[in-house]
């Protein structure tokens, strides 16, 4: 078995690196290069302030590059103060970030320009606090990713991915998460694994096998390391779903491709140096459902 999952890992790191040579990626490359990079602490900050944001831009951007604007209240979706008609308004969150500047200073001892660097704190806001301006085309924002939706075959398949997380002391519940792009998550604090309950059933399988790869490769206890790079953990944790769900005959790539391109930005080695991890969890995964 192992021979088949190393060549489903040869084949998917291929067609990422095809997918990351694309026109369609070339134009998403080019689409959120008009943005700020966020740096690992601006992340950290979007993480605190707004946990579930699927994507900030500051409120000048949202008009400029997206027809849409941060609205007054969130409670009645009011985009001017003047319309709210709340008891009390509840503002949308500004979340803070530190933006890279520089400053010219003339050197006296050398009389040479020099480039000072410091950080000025802006704001964004998260799409979920904006809407579109009324009479202005809606721009939609690019994606990689389409949603699985194949018929399964396996009926008790979904019973045997939530049998597999309750047998490792996790608690298992479909909900809300808040967001079109944030399908689940894995929560070792809380044990827990959460899968978004509004989705199609073939995304919700191939969503809770990516978080069950999460729980067995990335738990210091298990067979790998929680504390890994998020990059990496994410391309583990996709490719372990593609994996086991080619196995069981359920194509994902029309998820899985755009999602770890993404990821690895299109570089050779990302998928290949995680080929152990990738192997082991995903063969654990298939012989736990029954697999030869």
């Amino acid at each position: 078995m192992n021979t088949k999952i190393k060549q489903t890992i040869e084949n998917l790191n291929q067609q990422v690196l095809e997918f990351a040579d694309s026109k369609e990626y070339m134009n998403y490359l080019k689409f959120i290069r008009k943005f700020h990079s966020r740096s690992y602490f601006n992340k950290l900050l979007i993480f605190i302030w707004r946990p579930k944001a699927s994507y900030v831009m500051g409120y000048k951007q949202w008009i400029e590059k997206l027809n849409r604007i941060p609205v007054a209240c969130v409670t009645c979706r009011a985009i001017a103060v003047k319309d709210c008609n709340c008891d009390e308004r509840i503002a949308p969150i500004r979340i803070p970030q530190l933006a890279p500047m520089t400053y010219k200073k003339v050197n006296e001892e050398t009389e040479e320009e020099e480039s000072k660097l410091y950080f000025r704190e802006v704001y964004v806001f998260a799409i979920e606090d904006t809407e579109p301006i009324p009479d202005l085309p809606v721009k939609p924002i690019e994606s990689l990713t389409e949603w699985v939706n194949k018929t399964i075959e396996d009926t008790e398949l979904e019973e045997k991915l939530i049998q597999i997380i309750i047998d490792n002391k996790f608690n298992f519940r479909y909900d809300d998460t808040g967001s079109d792009s944030l399908n689940g998550w894995t929560d070792f604090h809380n044990k827990e694994i959460v899968v978004s309950n509004d989705r199609p059933k073939a995304q919700q399988i191939k969503t809770l096998i990516h978080e069950i790869g999460h729980m067995f490769a990335h738990d210091r206890d298990s067979l790998g390391d929680m504390l890994a790079p998020q990059d990496q953990r994410e391309c583990e944790a996709e490719s372990i779903a593609y994996v086991v769900c080619d196995y069981f005959g359920i194509d994902t790539s029309s998820y899985s491709i755009g999602y770890l391109t993404s990821w690895t930005n299109g570089e050779e080695d990302v998928l290949k140096n995680s080929i152990k991890a990738i192997t082991e969890t995903s063969s654990k995964i298939i012989n736990l459902l029954g697999g030869e």
